[in-house]
C-alpha cells in the first residue's frame, strides 16, 4: 500500500505539469511581421484568417492599415476616378482598401457589428477608388462595403 501512495505524487504532479504545459502553448504561430511590406502583411493575414485564427489576422490587418494607409491616401489623392488602365500603379491603395473589407467581414465574423461598420465607412469614406480583383476583373471594394453595410 506505500509503494502504491508513493507513486501516486509522482504521476499527479507529472500529470499536473503536462496539463499546464499543454494549456500555455498556443496553436497559433507566432506573429511575423517581416519585412512589413504589404504583401507580407496580406500574406500573412490571409494565412491566419484561412486558418481560423481571426484574432490573429486581425493583428496583421489592423499592422498594414498602420503602415501604408499614409501612401494608400496619397495614391486615393491623386485619383478621380477608378483607374483603369494602370489599376497595378495603385496597388498599396487596393491592399489597403482590401484590408479594409476583409477586417469588416472578419469583425462581423466575430460579432463585432460596430468594428464592421467602422471597417466598411473607413473603406467607402478614404480609400473610395480601391480595387480588387482577378487579372480578369476587377471590383470596386467600397461598392462591396456598401453591400456588405445593408446586411448589417
Amino acid at each position: 500500500m506505500t509503494l502504491r501512495t508513493s507513486l501516486f505524487f509522482p504521476f499527479l504532479l507529472l500529470g499536473a505539469a503536462l496539463v499546464a504545459g499543454c494549456a500555455s502553448s498556443s496553436s497559433s504561430p507566432p506573429l511575423n511581421f517581416g519585412d512589413a511590406s504589404v504583401n507580407n502583411l496580406w500574406y500573412q493575414l490571409e494565412t491566419r484568417r484561412h486558418a481560423g485564427d481571426l484574432d490573429q489576422a486581425l493583428i496583421y490587418a489592423d499592422k498594414l492599415i498602420e503602415l501604408h494607409s499614409t501612401k494608400a491616401r496619397e495614391q486615393q489623392a491623386s485619383l478621380s476616378a477608378y483607374p483603369v488602365k494602370d489599376v497595378y500603379n495603385y496597388h498599396t491603395l487596393n491592399q489597403v482598401g482590401l484590408t479594409f473589407l476583409v477586417k469588416g467581414d472578419m469583425l462581423k465574423e466575430k460579432g463585432d457589428k460596430d468594428g464592421a461598420r467602422e471597417a466598411y465607412n473607413t473603406l467607402i469614406r478614404d480609400f473610395s477608388y480601391a480595387q480588387h480583383g482577378t487579372v480578369d476583373e476587377f471590383f470596386k471594394a467600397a461598392e462591396d462595403a456598401k453591400e456588405r453595410l445593408k446586411d448589417l
